[in-house]
C-alpha cells in the first residue's frame, strides 16, 4: 500500500471538512472583528490590541473565502501559525478574565471557532500529503457535500452567533421584535 493510498480520504469527505475549515474560519475572522471593535470602542490602553485583532479578522476571513473559491486550504503553513498563536492569546484572555471572575463570550467564541479551523486543517493536511490538498479520482457526491455543508454552517453559526452577541456590537443590537416597520408608513 503507497503512502498516499494510506492517507488519502475519499473526495466527499475532503471536501467536506474543507468547507468546515472555511466556515470555521469565516466565523472565526467575524468574532475577531466583533472583539476588535470591543477592543477600540472602550479608547483605553489596549486599543491597539483591537487593530491586531481586525487584521487577524480580515485575514481569516479573506484566507477562508479565497479557499472557499480554489475548493481547498490555502496558505495553510501561515494560517496554522497564526491558529496556534490566536488559541494562545484566547486562552491567555479568558484565564486573565477568569482570575477577575469574568468570562468573556467573545474569546470564548473565538477560541473554540479558531480550534474548529485548526483542528479540520491539520487533519486535511494529515490526510493529504501535498500543499494542494490532495486530488481527487472521482468528484465530490453532492447530496452528501450538500448535508456536510448545511450541517457544518449549522455548528459554525451557533458558536459565531453567541461570541457576536457577546461584543460590544451584540449589546447595542435590536431587539428581533424590534425590528418591525413603524405604523403610520404607508407604502
Amino acid at each position: 500500500m503507497s503512502t498516499q493510498a494510506a492517507t488519502s480520504v475519499g473526495a466527499t469527505t475532503g471536501a467536506s471538512i474543507t468547507l468546515f475549515s472555511c466556515f470555521a474560519g469565516m466565523g472565526a475572522g467575524l468574532v475577531e472583528l466583533s472583539i476588535a471593535s470591543s477592543y477600540i470602542s472602550r479608547r483605553g490602553p489596549l486599543m491597539w490590541a483591537g487593530g491586531i485583532f481586525a487584521a487577524w479578522g480580515l485575514a481569516l476571513l479573506a484566507g477562508s473565502i479565497a479557499s472557499l473559491q480554489r475548493g481547498r486550504l490555502r496558505f495553510r503553513r501561515a494560517t496554522t501559525v497564526g491558529l496556534i498563536a490566536a488559541v494562545l492569546v484566547h486562552v491567555a484572555v479568558l484565564v486573565a478574565g477568569m482570575a477577575q471572575r469574568l468570562l468573556d463570550g467573545g474569546h470564548l467564541a473565538a477560541l473554540f471557532l479558531v480550534l474548529m479551523a485548526l483542528g479540520s486543517s491539520t487533519w486535511l493536511a494529515r490526510r493529504y500529503r501535498d500543499d494542494g490538498g490532495g486530488t481527487a479520482a472521482a468528484p465530490p457526491r453532492t447530496g452528501a457535500l450538500v448535508a456536510a455543508a448545511f450541517a457544518a454552517a449549522v455548528v459554525v453559526a451557533a458558536v459565531t452567533t453567541t461570541g457576536l452577541a457577546a461584543s460590544v456590537a451584540g449589546q447595542h443590537a435590536v431587539p428581533h421584535g424590534g425590528h418591525s416597520v413603524p405604523s403610520g408608513h404607508n407604502h
